[in-house]
């Protein structure tokens, strides 16, 4: 009895050991994509999962090779693996760190050395992530009997530590969430410790916490590339970060300097002093300025000031405000009611406490309402109120950019946003966006091409009555009114260029003369492109032009995405072969990412299991299987990511709910398939199910989103997380189906199972984003619809278990 108990106890204490230590692996992935955000400028969410998989698959084929040997020393060995884990999540990002290992996105195509430093980042990231998998694999190959239990708890705790990020991050900066995560694994570790092997355990557990402890104490700083913003400003004579602040949406830090003078592409015609401002990043890129209310508006000698000098604009709408120029710039210029929409709650704080005075209280004074949200969620909720004027913040860069934003989801400049955008004006309101010219010339035209998609969805025949655009020396700013522009304000926009020396772009009754009188621009064909697109309505244009520039929808929210494949020989022509990568970096590093990781997860998954390969013959239907439920459950995962953005508001808030909410309703699934007793027919009824389901969500699930994405926070918690529940419940039924039924029939192929299904996940993370860059979401969502309908096949045609090798 005494020895039924204790093996409970111990049973139990290895299955929380697991849930904590499978947190930590996820948490440490959040974690990871935040910190390479603030090195490097995005995300890199599907590089960061490719590694977890590469580490996952990896760490199964591992088994395969070495079975015996790791089951037999498994009760001391997944400790000591938990807490080795824990120590090279802090030790990965240090070794990161290290000048040798110093990645830079930015030189990625300039120094061929990058490449390779690209794929050792991926070794040193990997490990952690192999080294926790290995653990979970062990436990899982030892307890295949009770895999359901073993999957739950992994798929459970994997879902808390979602969860757990955004706590994390809601208070303390990634480099200091990191050693809270790695402690985790360690604790992990204490609870599944083993009588064997005692010195081993203790002193990988002691030397995990001394490292993590360190950590802890001594952060260090995150190693910038040298080509971010706060890099190039802490370069200026005697410039100082003044403020710092941990918020989920990023490290929020306030430099001055008396360098640091602010002139957006001001007129020529400005004779004032140009005011030194403190400028604000976020994960070190350039956020904005904190405003000088007390000094002359620089902005009314720059052409966004155009929206205003036709008439009184009473109510104003700033989306995506930053900063808040935006708003000082509306109450300058007799705004009676102002919103300003900033989607940092940081900023916000900032603005009403710490540099309210410098900016003479503008965010507390009357008629002023900062509002913390997502523009697009704003103009949903707020569908009852009419605005004078909307006003988008300045696109790109002076310069231009280097295309790193090309995959960044911009759901407040879709098709859709600008038609929410129309139903909020008033009759005389229009819809004011600027940018800096751009060569060769993309946003420009893809503004005017959304502008006038439109007006022209709206049932306006003649889009040139509505649609003006000026120019100054480096910006141009369009404005889109819902009725016809009248003379009177014509001839105040004439007059305005006159007066600034800027330059009439699109105007009724314009002449080509008009156009280049005080400004010449690098790119001559751009009015032709923009009269094709405006006054001749000419649609050609927008499939023959060099670049993508057809309106962004919320199916392809990627407004920034400008390449085209079939062009690029043509752009390498023009522009050379050195120069080309930086139209557009940030897609090109997805297809960099894509043979990578497919090499990587061909060396280290496949390639050692064909040492397996004449103990596994009939392999097929188990490949194809597993192949299918690892890249439709990545492919699933992926675009139900990129869809909760919208609905969150933010990339840290839809990647912990997506995979919190996956990752539990999976386990649950896993541990309710369990109860079959035919686990074919598990596999069988619920590969089916979520090939239904998926292809129901493919149809109307962006619906359904839009429709609640105005409720309250805690309600669209709870829709998000049943909507996403009902699929993942059954995706997690097959994985563990088909393992049980093999450990029943053909044990021989379990590491082929788990090889091809981690392989396969590698590959899924980058495949689906391109996918869904080049084709849309829908179009990958139908595509994970096929793959669980070929895994449903596979049981009914021919069926990996049922016969034996």
């Amino acid at each position: 009895m005494a020895n039924f108990k204790q093996s409970s106890l111990r049973k139990t204490a290895r299955i929380s050991a697991l849930g904590l230590h499978s947190a930590a692996i996820i948490a440490f992935q959040l974690i990871l994509m935040q910190l390479i955000s603030v090195m490097q400028g995005y995300h890199f969410a599907y590089m960061i999962i490719s590694i977890a998989m590469l580490g996952f698959g990896a760490s199964g084929t591992f088994i395969a090779l070495f079975r015996k040997r790791l089951l037999e020393a498994s009760d001391w060995l997944v400790p000591l693996l938990m807490a080795v884990s824990g120590l090279f999540m802090v030790l990965s990002f240090q070794l990161a760190r290290m000048p040798v290992f110093q990645f830079d996105v930015y030189l990625l195509f300039v120094e061929n050395s990058q490449f390779g430093i690209l794929a050792l980042g991926y070794i040193i990231y990997f490990l952690p992530f192999f080294l926790g998998a290995l653990a979970i694999g062990i436990l899982f190959i030892k307890n295949a009997g009770q895999i359901s239990t073993y999957y739950f708890s992994n798929l459970l705790g994997s879902g808390f530590g979602g969860i757990l990020v955004v706590l994390l991050l809601s208070h303390l900066f990634a480099l200091q969430a990191l050693p809270l995560v790695a402690i985790l694994s360690v604790v992990a570790a204490v609870f599944s410790f083993d009588r064997k092997q005692r010195i081993l355990q203790v002193a990988g557990i002691v030397l995990a916490v001394i490292v993590i402890v360190s950590s802890m104490l001594q952060p260090g700083k995150l190693p910038l590339s040298q080509y971010k913003g706060l890099s190039r400003t802490l370069n200026l004579p005697d410039a100082e970060i003044i403020h710092k602040q941990a918020d989920v949406h990023g490290k929020i830090e306030v430099v001055e300097s008396p360098a640091l003078r602010y002139a957006p592409a001001l007129s020529f015609t400005y004779t004032g002093t140009v005011p030194v401002k403190k400028n604000v990043f976020i994960n070190a890129e350039f956020y904005g300025v904190i405003p000088l209310y007390d000094t002359v508006n620089i902005h009314n000698f720059t052409t966004e000031a155009l929206p205003y000098i036709m008439r009184q604009r009473d109510k104003v709408l700033v989306l995506k405000s930053g900063t808040g120029t935006g708003v000082a710039h509306a109450l300058q210029n007799g705004a009676k009611h102002v919103t300003g929409v900033t989607e940092v709650r940081g900023i916000k704080e900032l603005l009403k406490t710490r540099f309210a005075e410098e900016s003479n209280y503008f965010a507390l004074k009357q008629g002023v309402n900062l509002i913390y949200s997502d523009s697009r969620q704003y103009l949903l909720k707020e569908s009852q109120t009419e605005y004078d004027a909307i006003i988008l913040p300045r696109m790109e860069s002076f310069g231009g950019s280097m295309g790193l934003n090309a995959l960044h989801e911009d759901y407040s400049l879709t098709i859709e946003a600008f038609q929410l955008m129309w139903n909020r004006l008033s009759d005389h309101g229009v819809i004011s966006v600027t940018t800096w010219i751009d060569y060769p010339s993309r946003t420009t035209l893809k503004i005017a091409a959304t502008l006038v998609e439109t007006l022209k969805a709206n049932g306006i025949k003649s889009p040139e009555n509505h649609l003006i655009a000026i120019q100054s020396w480096g910006t141009i700013t369009f404005v889109l009114s819902k009725n016809p522009f009248e003379n009177n304000d014509i001839s105040n926009i004439r007059n305005f260029c006159r007066e600034m020396l800027f330059d009439p772009v699109l105007l009724p009754g314009i002449s080509d003369d008009e156009r280049s009188v005080y400004n010449q621009i690098e790119d001559d064909n751009l009015y032709r492109y923009l009269d094709k697109i405006v006054y001749t309505g000419d649609q050609t244009l927008l499939a023959e032009y060099d670049f993508h520039i057809e309106p962004a929808t919320d199916n392809k929210p990627y407004f920034s995405r400008f390449l085209k494949f079939s062009t690029l020989k043509k752009l390498r022509d023009t522009f050379g072969a050195e120069t080309m990568p930086f139209l557009e970096l940030g897609y090109l590093i997805v297809w960099v990412t894509l043979i990578q990781s497919t090499i990587l997860a061909f060396l280290l998954i496949i390639l050692p299991l064909f040492k397996l390969r004449k103990r596994s013959r009939n392999l097929l239907p188990t490949l194809l299987y597993f192949g299918a439920l690892g890249l439709g459950y990545m492919f699933a995962e992926i675009i139900f990511i990129q869809r909760f953005i919208l609905y969150f508001g933010h990339p840290v808030y839809a990647i912990s709910a997506v995979i919190s909410t996956m990752m539990i309703a999976s386990g649950a699934g896993s541990l309710y398939s369990g109860k079959f007793k035919n686990p074919v027919k598990a596999s069988g009824i619920a590969s089916f199910a979520v090939a239904i389901l998926l292809l129901i969500y493919a149809l109307f699930f962006t619906d359904v989103l839009t429709l609640t994405i105005d409720f309250p926070l805690f309600i669209k918690v709870f829709i998000a997380f049943f909507m996403l529940s009902i699929p993942s419940f059954f995706m997690g039924m097959p994985f563990p189906s088909g393992i049980r039924v093999l450990n029943q029939s053909n044990e021989q192929h379990i590491p082929w199972a788990w090889g091809i299904n981690g392989c396969l996940s590698v590959i899924a993370t980058s495949l689906a984003t391109l996918i869904a860059v080049e084709s849309g979401f829908r179009v990958v969502m139908f595509l994970a619809t096929g793959l669980y309908l070929l895994a449903f096949a596979v049981f009914y045609g021919k069926s990996m278990i049922s016969e034996k090798a």
